[in-house]
């Protein structure tokens, strides 16, 4: 190569290098700016929370258990049934709580009856006798009155003898006496019973009404009622199946009431200590960007646990620990109603002003 020529090359690249350094001089940062891009992009806040969630009640799932032992006599509904409050779910025979409430309002028919009659005493036609019997004893005492009162005229006039005024007045007060007695027997016949016994009376009277109550109360555990209203979710029982009260007894239905929904979601651990009350929550489903529900973060656990939401899902970690919380769940225009358990995906939004109340 001769010369001329090499001397070219040589010259065309040098221009190509200053060409090259002066282009990348212009485009560098500042002194340090570079050392601190790095910090400052491990130091920028999480704009944005992702976490498992799944529809639940407000109200929670209501277990129905048996109260009473018995057979099933019949059951009234079907998984997926509405139901309104104290409505009958099911029966169980019942033959010998209505036999012993049938007892027990015959024990208190009986007590009633007893406390009318200690509280009145004897009956009105004895009531009249002693009160005959009173004035007749009140009519003998004026006699002997007024014969004590002529036996003293007459010794005063010396026809009779002092013995005779003293036998009269033996007599008088003998009347007199048995008047007392007479008239104390039919104010006793008009009284009653003594305080004592009415008393004894009414006490038993109060305890067979507890116990018409109580059984009562026995008689209407036969019957299984809605305590909520709501949709039953499941039913374990059929007819002819014995059931009794003890814990091993399963449960017979589980109602839910569809219309009352949030939203619980599952932070991860480490995202935890940002989650704070008050802060908007979008909705989608999993994997999906279509928003279908939002609400905001009412409740957050004081907690972490075991993961609950897609545990079985052999993509995420199931033994991970996870802090509970939960949202008011409002569905997007023309979004159909969600039901019970339905599985989403919660976005909880951090680029928001904080909150005034906070739970951390």
């Amino acid at each position: 190569m001769s010369a001329p020529r090499r001397i070219g090359l040589i010259v065309v690249a040098l221009v190509l290098a200053l060409a090259l350094a002066w282009l990348a001089l212009r485009g560098a940062p500042p002194d340090g700016a570079a050392a601190a891009s790095p910090a400052r992009d491990a130091r920028a806040p999480l704009q944005r929370i992702v976490a498992q969630a799944q529809i639940v009640p407000i109200d929670g799932i209501i277990e129905v258990r048996p109260l009473a032992d018995g057979r099933v006599l019949r059951v009234l509904v079907h998984p997926g049934d509405r139901v309104v409050a104290n409505q009958l779910l099911a029966e169980i025979e019942s033959d010998l709580q209505s036999a012993s409430v049938k007892q027990r309002n015959a024990d208190l028919g009986a007590a009633s009856q007893r406390l009318q009659l200690t509280a009145e005493g004897v009956r009105p036609e004895e009531q009249a006798a002693l009160g005959a019997a009173a004035e007749a004893t009140r009519q003998e005492a004026e006699l002997a009155r007024d014969r004590w009162q002529r036996q003293r005229q007459l010794l005063a006039q010396r026809f009779v003898s002092e013995q005779a005024v003293i036998e009269a007045e033996h007599d008088l007060q003998a009347a007199e006496a048995r008047a007392r007695e007479a008239d104390m027997r039919a104010k006793a016949a008009a009284a009653g019973g003594r305080p004592q016994e009415v008393q004894a009376a009414r006490e038993q009277v109060a305890s067979a009404h507890a116990a018409v109550t109580e059984g009562k109360v026995v008689l209407s555990r036969t019957r299984i009622v809605a305590p909520i209203a709501g949709v039953v979710m499941t039913r374990n029982v059929n007819p002819g199946d014995i059931i009794g009260t003890d814990v091993t007894t399963p449960t017979l239905f589980r109602i839910v009431d569809p219309e009352r929904v949030e939203a619980r979601f599952e932070v991860e651990e480490l995202m935890a200590p940002r989650l704070t009350i008050g802060l908007p929550v979008q909705f989608t489903l999993p994997g999906r960007q279509a928003v279908v529900g939002h609400g905001r973060v009412i409740r957050i656990a004081p907690q972490v646990e075991k993961r609950s939401i897609g545990a079985d899902d052999a993509r995420i970690r199931a033994d991970s620990l996870i802090r509970p919380a939960w949202s008011d769940f409002v569905p997007e225009p023309g979004t159909e109603r969600l039901p019970v358990n339905y599985r989403l995906e919660a976005r909880v939004s951090l680029d928001v002003p904080e909150k005034a109340s906070s739970v951390q």
